[in-house]
């Protein structure tokens, strides 16, 4: 938690009336020209139980092509269950469907899951971007559901592996994904379509006729035709298959294999002890908590310490431990030549935690590093010089046999930084980081708007052609988990229902995040001089009891 978060609301005020203008204009013009007739019956409630789209295969030595078995979408705007069979699939923000995600069902067999096969979604465009922006549009895994019945915006499943993303402009007629990495056995594959614009919408066909709605592609052993690709994301390797969806657990290096991780830091600025704060605010809310924040700054205090192990080996309530430690015995540049005293103080970690904890934990160094880079040349604290220290720590530990820790990037993820020329230099590197994560916090400012999820997240700048913290990390880090290090809501006893309304958007609003994996809450009377506790009144806390409750975060760590 730092001071220059507390000013961003006001700095981002233009941009956030910009915005908002451009999302009416965009409204009048949707309207205008026919957008409410565009769907067959789309106010229609769920009509009985319709037979699945019929599976059509067009299949040649070389080349094969299935439509799904399910092409619909859900809508945070209706409650029940959408048609099955719509003509068009709604993704991004509408006036009359709120946030929209498009849900394609597949069943595949053995014939299309040879070790050679390439297999690519192709998803016809029937109503394209409606300006000259590039709208991101992402595919996940979803788990599938027997019958789309049980698909409404109150209860979205959870999102799986994130396997690619493109930018889709007004021009374009289609959009192709590789998701040869989602299938690794035959069954019955799910995949979501979202786009993390929230003032942009799109649609694509919802036909079940081979040539004109959505489709599998799959080449067998041929080189694959590769038309102009504009992807921003790396192709991850085959291997999440439907069966692991049946329930959201721990994979790799903790990221959950659907829904997200909620966690975080109780009490802070307090002299209530941690482990006190944690259990007072798991009884609050309700939920036990995946995650507990933990904050190192002593030099002598070895970590994890022994009150933090038993947190994380409760038989009842296993968590997950997120060390945060801040080295003050030398500068960035002097720990990254090799810091006689940062040494020492290394090695005896490094056999602390082999001999006392070997589970996988998230760590961070330094995090919000951003307000403490001192640009001038020499000064030990240039961006390049935390990189460099970064790595430095990392790489010794993991030669002293460390190979628990679970990286994380932690910006500070204020305006004012992202215009600096040193901020592409402070990242350490992707074979250094595992999660890339930020710190953002929700503020109700003096105009009628509220900072909300979507801020926090993926807040754009406009005027420094900055696309959004999330969107960012899209295009620049698209292999990784991304977590909320930080969040919070700021109570104003001017704007007494902004941090209910805040909690109450946040479940509709996490469709647009499929890469969000964790969200750690800051939880504080006193941060920087303003309160994020959630429970300041009965409303609030109830709103923030239902967020908790959200499929989103039903992950299971045993």
């Amino acid at each position: 938690m730092n001071r220059s978060k507390v000013a961003e609301a006001t700095s981002g005020e233009h941009n956030r009336l910009l915005r908002r203008l451009t999302a009416v204009f965009a409204a009048v013009v949707l309207f205008l020209s026919g957008y409410f007739i565009a769907h067959v019956s789309p106010d229609s409630d769920w009509l009985g139980d319709l037979p699945l789209l019929d599976q059509t295969f067009v299949e040649t030595p070389d080349e094969q092509l299935i439509v799904p078995d399910t092409a619909t979408y859900l809508s945070t705007e209706r409650d029940s269950p959408t048609n099955p069979r719509p003509a068009r699939l709604p993704v991004g923000v509408s006036e009359d469907f709120g946030i929209s995600v498009a849900h394609i069902y597949f069943s595949v067999d053995e014939t299309m899951l040879r070790p050679e096969s390439e297999i690519r979604l192709r998803l016809p465009i029937s109503q394209a971007p409606e300006d000259s922006d590039k709208v991101t549009v992402e595919i996940a895994s979803v788990r599938p559901t027997d019958c789309p019945c049980q698909l409404n915006g109150s209860s979205p499943p959870p999102y799986g592996n994130v396997w690619q993303a493109k930018d889709v402009s007004a021009t374009d007629t289609e959009v192709t994904f590789d998701i040869t990495g989602a299938f690794d056995a035959p069954g019955r594959y799910g995949f979501a379509v979202s786009t993390p614009d929230t003032d942009r919408y799109l649609e694509f066909n919802g036909s079940s006729d081979v040539d004109r709605g959505p489709v599998l592609r799959t080449w067998h052993g041929v080189e694959i035709p590769q038309p102009p690709d504009d992807s921003i994301e790396a192709i991850p390797e085959r291997g999440q298959s439907s069966n692991v969806l049946n329930s959201c657990s721990l994979g790799e290096k903790l990221v959950p294999t659907c829904g997200m991780l909620d966690g975080v830091a109780a009490g802070a600025h307090t002299n209530i002890p941690r482990p006190q704060s944690l259990h007072t605010f798991e009884e609050r809310v309700s939920s036990k908590q995946d995650i507990y924040h933990a904050y190192e700054r002593a030099d002598e205090r070895l970590f994890p310490a022994p009150e933090q192990i038993e947190l994380a080996r409760d038989p009842d309530n296993p968590r997950l431990l997120f060390i945060n430690w801040k080295p003050r015995m030398a500068s960035w540049a002097s720990i990254a030549e090799g810091n006689a005293e940062v040494d020492a103080y290394l090695d005896r970690l490094a056999k602390h935690i082999n001999e006392n904890f070997p589970e996988p934990f998230f760590f961070t160094v330094h995090h919000e590093p951003e307000n403490d880079v001192r640009p001038e040349s020499g000064s030990g604290w240039e961006a390049s010089d935390y990189a460099a220290m970064y790595r430095y720590v990392i790489e010794y530990l993991r030669d002293k046999g460390v190979d628990n820790l679970v990286t994380v990037m932690n910006y500070m993820a204020y305006m004012e930084w992202v215009d600096e020329p040193w901020h592409h230099e402070i990242y350490p590197g992707d074979d250094v980081i595992d999660w890339v994560g930020w710190s953002a916090y929700g503020l109700a400012d003096r105009n009628g708007y509220s900072d909300d999820l979507t801020d926090l997240v993926n807040r754009p700048d406009p005027i420094r052609d900055w696309p959004g913290y999330y969107e960012w990390t899209v295009k620049n880090h698209p292999e990784k988990p991304i977590m909320l290090g930080e969040w919070g809501v700021f109570r104003d006893d001017d704007y007494p229902d902004h941090q209910r309304e805040v909690f109450e958007r946040a479940k509709d609003q996490l469709a647009h995040y499929p890469r969000l994996k964790a969200m750690v809450y800051f939880e504080s009377p006193n941060a920087e001089g303003r309160n994020s506790e959630v429970h300041n009144d009965p409303d609030t806390l109830e709103a923030y009891k239902e967020l908790m409750r959200s499929p989103y975060f039903d992950v299971d760590l045993d």
